[in-house]
């Protein structure tokens, strides 16, 4: 009875020993961090996704209607130090016309560009031929307002700098507006859009501008009353580069016309 009566006694130290061990194994573990869960009263940083870029948004949709029709009756024409005339193929002046319409492009003017060779094989039906497949386009695309025969001219005995401009610090080929009154119902109409645009060019970069002309020819302005020839610089007098500078020039002058 006696040792069963000690043992009784030591019975609530042992239990007290171990809940104190208890006690203190949570206690340290909370604060080292290693009580589960523990991490779930700390807030968690937030979450950043990360996307492909977007492409700016503008200020509303891009208007893909065709508003300009460009050909050249000469397709093959060149600059030099190439030859007057590429044989089989178009020549530099096609370049030229993509020039003038990437920048009506990027301006939001939606443009047909005709490459078509028309002065080959026969050069002296390069004007028929043309009129003939731009007749073709404009009744498929009435929305079309100006229509643009883009060439490069062929001067002889001129000074060297007779077609060289410059506009904006940049060398360019000066730009000249040909209207021909022959069997054209819209001389006067195409006279006065010539001589808009003329006006233009010289306001905004000065000296850009050769003026118009008026020929005794079929130029293809009977197509539509906005219809002209343009003369981009000149063969001997200007390189591909310059023509190229001044179609985005030009460019820029007509799409305020179209808008």
């Amino acid at each position: 009875m006696a040792r069963m009566a000690r043992n009784e006694k030591n019975g609530p130290g042992l239990l007290f020993i171990v809940v104190t061990l208890i006690v203190v194994a949570v206690v340290g573990a909370r604060f080292f961090g290693f009580m589960p869960g523990g991490d779930e009263d700390e807030p968690l940083p937030p979450q950043v996704r990360v996307e492909d870029p977007q492409p700016p948004q503008g200020d509303g949709e891009v208007d893909l209607t065709p508003r300009v029709l460009v050909f050249h009756s000469h397709a093959s024409e060149n600059y030099k130090p190439n030859d007057s005339h590429e044989r089989g193929s178009f020549g530099d002046i096609v370049r030229v016309g993509e020039a003038f319409v990437a920048e009506l492009a990027s301006l939001g003017v939606t443009a047909i560009h005709d490459k078509s060779i028309h002065d080959q094989p026969r050069y002296s039906e390069a004007f028929v031929n043309s009129e003939k497949k731009a007749n073709e386009l404009l009744a498929a695309n009435p929305s079309i307002g100006v229509v643009l025969d883009i060439h490069r001219d062929g001067l002889e005995d001129k000074p060297d700098d007779y077609t060289k401009a410059r506009a904006n610090g940049i060398d360019a080929a000066k730009i000249l507006f040909v209207v021909g009154d022959k069997d054209n119902d819209h001389l006067e109409e195409n006279t006065r859009f010539a001589q808009s645009i003329s006006d233009a060019l010289e306001k905004e970069y000065p000296g850009v501008t050769r003026g118009v002309r008026v020929f005794k020819s079929d130029y293809s302005g009977e197509l539509h009353p906005n219809s002209i020839m343009v003369l981009v610089g000149d063969w001997r007098g200007n390189t591909i580069d310059e023509a190229m500078a001044s179609a985005r020039i030009l460019a820029r002058v007509v799409a305020t016309f179209v808008k």
